[in-house]
């Protein structure tokens, strides 16, 4: 598992037909370019993108790892392909803006590895979005030998990997409510009895917020989508299957 936490992205686009006209569905994929004023990203790069419409409060959040870059020397196409591993978000905006989910401020999207204790057995998994009331996690429900799978009903501690204060490390405990072996997701609902998880929880989702705040944001603007013309650059030949 890579321990790299994904780059938090923003986009926001004026209406929905330009944010349609930018997704790309090819073979069953969808490709973006996400437009940088530096060159920050690199390829196999993972990042988390908040879509958003300046006429609406509607959002959606795709997770997705850059196909490659482009780098022209006036700086007009500099940026990065962004790939996503289905067409899902494309499909659903054919029905408008109802499509889009309405902007949760109780749950916040993350990516951050976390380790995931039950008994004498750990591993690591991600930690996907965050509330006061619990968590989701995915990749801590695969077979693994000598542990026991993991249920609802039992109870895990969880700690942060790789990250740096102000995040805190200990997560205190959380009660299994979910688990889906084809998704590979773990839902938790925090023991709030205990002092270490109302502490760290809060601390938690203030510090994810603070990241989204300072996520990179890419703006759409004229001249791209005047008269029905996409000013993006030539797209890159995609790899194997995800």
């Amino acid at each position: 598992m890579e321990r790299q936490a994904a780059t938090l992205l923003k986009v926001r686009f004026a209406d929905l037909s330009h944010l349609q006209n930018h997704l790309h569905v090819v073979e069953g994929r969808t490709l973006f370019f996400f437009r940088e004023a530096a060159p920050r990203l690199v390829g196999a790069d993972r990042v988390v993108i908040e879509f958003s419409l300046a006429n609406s409060e509607q959002v959606s959040t795709l997770r997705g790892s850059v196909l490659g870059r482009v780098d022209v020397a006036d700086g007009s196409q500099t940026g990065a392909w962004i790939e996503f591993p289905d067409a899902k978000l494309a499909k659903r905006l054919e029905r408008g803006t109802t499509a889009l989910a309405t902007r949760q401020h109780q749950r916040v999207i993350c990516d951050l590895l976390v380790e995931v204790r039950q008994g004498a057995h750990s591993f690591l998994a991600r930690l996907m979005d965050v509330s006061m009331g619990g968590a989701r996690i995915v990749g801590a429900t695969a077979p693994r030998i000598g542990a026991m799978p993991l249920r609802a009903g039992g109870t895990v501690t969880l700690k942060l990997a790789g990250v740096i204060p102000p995040f805190p490390t200990d997560l205190g405990r959380a009660d299994v409510v979910r688990t889906d072996k084809n998704t590979g997701e773990l839902a938790v609902r925090w023991v709030r009895s205990d002092p270490v998880v109302r502490a760290s929880s809060l601390k938690l989702i203030d510090e994810v917020r603070r990241s989204w705040g300072q996520a990179t944001e890419m703006t759409h603007a004229p001249p791209c989508c005047q008269k029905g013309q996409v000013l993006d650059p030539p797209m890159p030949a995609l790899r194997g299957r995800l």
